[in-house]
């Protein structure tokens, strides 16, 4: 493995990886047991784990399941962090200072760290701020820490090549902050790995920081570029000065599936230039490293055997199939208590005053002043509603390759399907008289009123609903059954409207709503399903009950 040893250190036998499963953690452990080491890997789900290691309970979180389940080890290597939360300085600091006691507890010889490049006299990010720090504490308690400093790491599934990868993949054009100028220096996973191992059989790096990185100091723009031209794609890069960090982290997380707090932190750190400038590891453990075009090709090489997507055309065909209803998209969303309060309140306020609205506006003379007004004061009252009542989400849709990507084509195509449901129940319903009068008596307000007129208020109406039933509403019962909640709720909501076509039509789609935010956590897929049905009734299912539809007068009466 290195110059140095092929063996052990000395009073080195079992090693603890905190974040077994995650980047590299899950590469680090066979590594670690092929150099012939006992890997014991900590993770807070130990019955789901599934790699090389033996697997014990523990959560850096959570202090009292430290000393358990570090008993008995020689070393640690701490590969954890908390990037996708607001308050990741504190966390990290709070989890680094309670691993580094259970450590000296458990009588461990030395803690491995891999934290960020960047130096030390810079205006450091919080991220690289943070990275520093966690440093300090975990040796705070009297164990040696060994720290491999690394800018950006190629591989697959790493927070910073994802980004990089899906930039280049999904915007041939790109309008570009100024942090695309900013030099680091890129380096393989595999080689990040090899280092780490090879630190533990090296007595001189005990209780150091050291520096790593490839063998190429490159701007973010250059690395783009090559990565562009390895994939074979076209990219022109447009850089600007506007974009602030906040508006290109929100930029990011539009674009790519990566978190928008993870991907701010690590826009912060990128005005910071991570370059190696003492390269004495790698005179301590000496080996051909991977170049940048070698790491990238690896990257895309590994995950398009881990996706699936090797097999030919079929193969890519298929891994860009999404998964079904039954699949949910894996968020994690902390919302405070007195959030949940608030819009809990909001929610029920919103419930009721729309309920009525919506009985009145039906209620109108069709094409009348009052129907359109009423119509649209419904949509601001549910929209208001929901935008009030606290965070609000997209969402996202995964597809067969596991790629994730804001839901489009499949919502629409989902809207567009339902809209084929409903026209042949509609070839049936008109052959039912009461179901053709009270459909009809709907349909009314979309034949009589202006075309423009109606769609708008139709749209406006749809999206409003979205924002408040599925977005408010949804939000609003937690964890317990929202989606079969929501729905039951939104046909509560059309039950003054005393017309069953649409207490049925709410059944149905309101159901299917549901099912889509419950999928893709958030609100864009059943937004865009919702719109789409919406338009497509309008245009085709009033010509169906046109020659039945009864008169003003024999509505009213009805």
């Amino acid at each position: 493995m290195t110059a140095a040893s092929n063996a052990p250190e000395p009073g080195i036998q079992r090693v603890l990886v905190a974040g077994a499963s995650g980047f590299v953690g899950r590469r680090l452990c066979p590594a670690l047991e092929k150099a012939g080491y006992e890997v014991v890997a900590m993770t807070r789900n130990p019955d789901r784990y599934d790699g090389v290691g033996r697997p014990v309970a523990g959560d850096v979180h959570d202090a009292d399941s430290l000393k358990p389940a570090l008993e008995g080890c020689d070393a640690a290597f701490y590969l954890v962090h908390s990037l996708d939360s607001p308050e990741f300085e504190r966390l990290d600091a709070e989890a680094a200072t309670a691993f580094g006691r259970a450590a000296a507890e458990a009588g461990l010889k030395r803690i491995v760290y891999l934290g960020g490049l960047g130096k030390d006299d810079d205006e450091l990010s919080p991220h690289l701020r943070s990275r520093r720090e966690v440093e300090q504490l975990l040796g705070s308690a009297g164990v040696p820490v060994t720290t491999l400093r690394a800018g950006i790491v190629i591989g697959h599934l790493g927070l910073s090549w994802e980004m990089t990868r899906q930039l280049v993949e999904r915007l041939p054009l790109m309008v570009t902050p100024r942090w695309v100028s900013t030099r680091t220096q890129p380096i393989a996973v595999s080689d990040v790995v090899r280092y780490l191992v090879g630190v533990l059989e090296v007595p001189e790096t005990e209780g150091r920081p050291f520096e790593v990185g490839g063998d190429e100091v490159l701007p973010y723009s250059d690395m783009m570029r090559r990565v562009a031209a390895i994939e074979g794609r076209p990219l022109v890069l447009l850089p600007v000065p506007l974009l602030s960090p906040k508006l290109s982290s929100h930029w990011l997380s539009l674009i790519t599936d990566v978190d928008a707090k993870a991907g701010r932190s690590l826009v912060d750190s990128m005005v910071n230039e991570v370059v190696v400038e003492d390269d004495e590891l790698h005179r301590l453990i000496p080996f051909d490293r991977q170049s940048f075009d070698e790491a990238v090709r690896a990257a895309l090489t590994e995950r398009a055997e881990d996706l699936g997507t090797a097999g030919g055309f079929l193969g890519r065909l298929q891994a860009k199939l999404p998964m079904s209803l039954a699949h949910q998209v894996k968020v994690r969303r902390d919302e405070p208590p007195a959030v949940a309060r608030r819009r809990r309140k909001v929610v029920a306020a919103t419930s009721v005053a729309g309920a009525g609205l919506l009985g009145v506006a039906l209620s109108a003379k069709p094409a009348s002043r009052r129907f359109y007004a009423t119509t649209m004061a419904v949509a601001g009252v549910w929209t208001v509603g929901g935008l009030v009542s606290g965070p609000l989400h997209l969402g996202w849709v995964e597809l067969q390759d596991r790629t994730i990507r804001r839901p489009v084509l499949t919502p629409i195509a989902t809207g567009v399907g339902a809209f084929g449901f409903f026209y042949a129940c509609a070839q049936v319903a008109k052959r039912i008289p009461p179901l053709s009068r009270a459909i009809s008596s709907v349909l009314q307000f979309a034949d009589e009123g202006d075309d423009t007129l109606v769609l708008i208020t139709t749209l406006a109406n749809g999206a409003a609903e979205e924002v408040f039933f599925r977005g408010a509403v949804y939000a609003a019962f937690g964890d317990e059954n929202p989606a079969l909640k929501t729905a039951a709720v939104y046909v509560l909501a059309t039950i003054p409207t005393r017309n069953p076509s649409l207490v049925l039509a709410a059944s149905v789609m309101g159901g299917l709503w549901s099912a889509q935010r419950r999928a893709t956590s958030g609100l864009q897929a059943p937004m865009l399903t919702h719109l789409t049905w919406s338009t497509l009734m309008l245009k085709f299912l009033p010509p169906v009950f046109r020659e039945s539809t009864p008169s003003t007068d024999e509505v009213r009466a009805v």
